[in-house]
């Protein structure tokens, strides 16, 4: 049960705190005074999404808080054990929206998501409104409330899961089958590539080295005319740079022996010697191996070129190429057991064709068992609403495919609608066609109370008692009473005939103050009331004769 609630700088709503009782509490007020506005926040800390522009104006968050008894619901502390909350007999549910976007959820002043949120407001509070009124004339969503009525989610989920399966071996298996109508072709192709790949007898790192080669060949003159050159100044040729450095070291010699400090100088002029020497050995010997071998050169350039084709065809690199290579392999192997793979994923998908029929079957039945319950109920229900007579009929009817076999979905295979008959002796009709807004109402009504039995603590009316008259929102009234002696219901509604049932009435209004303007809200009671009503009747002329009215309406409630 809702125990309390508290807004702040929320749309028109500077701060508001409401505290709540078990029963029926009926909100009243103009249009405009920021009704739907308290909805709109209830909605906001069970999982709708927060948006910026819900922010008082000149305000940089709001907040919106309730608390819940949730003694008696030990669903929603499985949700919290879940979630890894911790709990007691209240729930506290709090939203902070930020204009900067970083918004937080707390749940008993723990931090959460919105997904936690979303599935305790499931547990906590049903909200009716005129979108409910307008999903009693969608047929495609009838099959929601007759599901929801039989309690199938469980075995809709697994339907669910079980179609998406389904659904994407059938797709595995349809591109199976058409690579199997142009295995033929697809193989030769395939064959070719993996063979001219092969042909080139490819290894990593050979274009680099391939490359060098023909730099090496391209230049062979100009590298063996500069190291011939250079064997000849440093050791070959007349005056070379070892014969001038051997007169060096022996001049040196020749002093030494006047100053010891020389000695070292003549090792490393010796050692450099050595170097000099062992350098102009390396490039007789390079110049002796360099090639001017025109046919390798050939040979060289048209290897560059096949890599560089292969490369244009298979990848970037060899590696590449080679990586493709495998691809190819496999696919070619898995192209022998494309015709094995067929017939076991064909065995695969008939087993969960089989286990998808027999679980829309198993929807079926449920359905057509409790469609014949809903009936039932509904019309006992809606007997007590001033419809009696009225036949209201549960239809469950296969979907099939243009060939006439079942179709499967993923809520089974069933279409589901409503159809009524409000007067005795006529044949029942759509209900989305025939029901005027009234009987939309009371049929809601009605649907909402078999339903939501037990389930749920909290049960909001948001002006369910659109299209109807005095008449009629009386017996309405009187329902919702009825409905308030098993669960807490907070209604919105503008006629006195639903309110004067109330266990709790506040009424909404706006005053403004600083050039600002501000939602409240009060309790009213006794005498407040009928003059409450009397507004609700007579607008903004009220006479004593309007005020009588009023008072028979309150009066007359506390008599039945």
């Amino acid at each position: 049960m809702l125990l309390e609630l508290r807004i702040k700088n929320f749309a028109i709503i500077d701060n508001l705190q409401l505290m709540l009782g078990p029963g029926l509490n009926v909100f009243t007020g103009e249009t405009g005074a920021g009704k739907s506005i308290i909805i709109d926040a209830v909605k906001l800390v069970l999982g709708d999404r927060a948006a910026s522009d819900l922010i008082r104006s000149s305000e940089e968050e709001a907040v919106v808080e309730a608390l819940f008894d949730i003694s008696a619901y030990k669903g929603v502390m499985n949700v919290l054990e879940e979630a890894g909350i911790p709990g007691d007999e209240n729930l506290m549910i709090r939203r902070i929206i930020s204009r900067s976007g970083r918004n937080k959820i707390f749940i008993n002043d723990t931090m959460a998501t919105l997904v936690t949120i979303a599935e305790l407001g499931g547990r906590l509070i049903d909200i009716c409104g005129q979108s409910e009124h307008q999903s009693l004339t969608r047929p495609e969503e009838h099959i929601e409330t007759l599901d929801a009525f039989c309690g199938l989610w469980n075995i809709r989920k697994e339907m669910a899961h079980c179609y998406s399966k389904l659904a994407v071996l059938q797709g595995e298996f349809d591109n199976l089958f058409i690579s199997a109508q142009n295995k033929k072709e697809r193989q030769e192709l395939l064959t070719h590539q993996l063979k001219e790949i092969e042909a080139a007898n490819l290894r990593e790192g050979e274009d680099d080295e391939i490359k060098r080669e023909k730099e090496r060949l391209s230049n062979a003159e100009k590298l063996f005319a500069a190291v011939s050159d250079v064997d000849k100044i440093l050791y070959s040729g007349e005056d070379s740079t070892v014969e001038r450095l051997g007169r060096v070291i022996n001049r040196v010699k020749e002093v030494a022996m006047h100053d010891e400090r020389l000695l070292p100088y003549i090792e490393a002029l010796n050692t450099s010697g050595f170097q000099i020497e062992e350098a102009a050995a390396f490039f007789r010997d390079y110049a002796g191996k360099i090639s001017f071998d025109e046919g390798r050169l050939d040979e060289v350039g048209k290897r560059l070129d096949l890599i560089m084709r292969l490369k244009n065809k298979y990848g970037r690199t060899i590696g590449e190429i080679l990586k493709k290579k495998e691809e190819i392999e496999k696919e070619l192997n898995n192209m022998e057991r494309v015709d094995e793979r067929i017939d076991e994923l064909g065995k695969v998908l008939e087993d969960s064709r089989k286990k998808a029929f027999e679980l829309a079957a198993s929807l079926s039945k449920k359905r057509v068992e409790g469609a014949l319950k809903l009936k039932k109920e509904v019309e006992g229900e809606l007997a007590s609403l001033a419809m009696e007579g009225t036949v209201f009929d549960v239809r469950v009817k296969n979907e099939v495919t243009p060939a006439g076999s079942p179709k499967l979905g993923e809520k089974g295979m069933n279409k589901v609608v409503f159809f009524l008959s409000p007067n005795p002796g006529e044949e029942p009709r759509p209900l989305a066609k025939i029901a005027s807004g009234g009987e939309l109402s009371r049929i809601m009504l009605a649907m909402k109370k078999v339903a939501a039995t037990g389930r749920v603590p909290t049960i909001i009316f948001d002006e369910v008692d659109s299209g109807v008259g005095g008449g009629i929102a009386d017996v309405i009234g009187r329902e919702m009473n009825e409905v308030s002696k098993k669960h807490q219901v907070l209604c919105i509604t503008h006629m006195p005939q639903i309110a004067t049932y109330a266990n709790l009435h506040y009424t909404v209004f706006k005053e403004t103050g600083g050039g600002r303007t501000f939602t409240r809200v009060n309790e009213l009671k006794g005498d407040a009331v009928v003059e409450e009503f009397a507004r609700m009747l007579g607008g903004t002329k009220v006479t004593d004769k309007t005020r009588e009215h009023a008072r028979d309406i309150y009066d007359g409630a506390r008599i039945k």
